[in-house]
């Protein structure tokens, strides 16, 4: 639990979630938070995304899309080029990006 003192009115709060309004004001001060074992392992260290395989260059473009954007390209930008030139930009195997 995380608990927030008012420093006017000595009002504790007792809330699930770190409370982002409260943070902000200059009155609430966070007096407790749970210790991070007590924190779920998803929400300290969540385990990445598996990237898709590389589609074959017979796959549409929606398919190369979501490579790319896998690879870290901007969806905006890959929805805006060829399938061609995103084969040529993302076809190589992943043992060439190392």
């Amino acid at each position: 639990m995380f608990v927030y003192r008012n420093s006017s009115t000595g009002q504790v709060v007792e809330l699930p979630e770190r409370d982002v309004r409260l943070d902000h004001l200059d009155v609430w001060l966070l007096i407790a938070e749970p210790a991070p074992e007590d924190i779920p392992d998803q929400v300290l260290d969540p385990e990445p995304e598996p990237r898709p395989e590389r589609p074959s260059e017979n796959d549409n473009k929606a398919a190369w899309v979501v490579y790319a954007v896998a690879r870290g390209m901007a969806e905006g930008d890959a929805r805006s080029l060829s399938k061609a030139a995103l084969i040529e930009e993302f076809g190589r195997d992943d043992e060439e990006d190392h």
